[in-house]
């Protein structure tokens, strides 16, 4: 399995089992996310990472789903799934997501998510 699987594995087995203070160990210090949850927001930074991961994903998301991992690289992958999360009027939502990860020393440096897998591909391809 390549590494870049591994890791997204490893990632979203801690989200599966609602380990949010262990996901702080999982990101490179240089880490950047886009929230699907909170339109807009980019967050960037270890510490800030972890603290909205803890203020605002933690409350509001009731499971992430993996269902196929599309490898382009040891560092690059994209993640097709499934995410249930509750909005700010407090509905359920259940959206089928892609991810874009990369990791960098083995610890998550972006998780963005797209409308596609060409789009995901397109945004991991471009930073490189």
């Amino acid at each position: 399995m390549p590494d870049s699987e591994r890791l997204a594995r490893r990632w979203f087995a801690a989200v599966a089992s609602a380990e949010f203070e262990q996901l702080q160990e999982l990101v490179h210090q240089d880490v950047q996310l886009v929230s699907k949850i909170r339109t807009g927001a980019v967050v960037e930074g270890r510490d800030d990472v972890a603290r909205f991961i803890r203020e605002s994903i933690a409350p509001n998301l009731y499971e992430a789903v993996t269902e196929v991992f599309t490898v382009l690289d040891d560092e690059r992958v994209v993640v097709e799934g499934r995410m249930r999360w509750i909005d700010d009027e407090r509905v359920i939502r259940d959206d089928p997501v892609v991810w874009a990860m990369e990791f960098r020393a083995g610890l998550l440096l972006r998780f963005v998510p797209a409308r596609s897998v060409l789009e995901a591909e397109t945004m991991l391809a471009a930073q490189r």
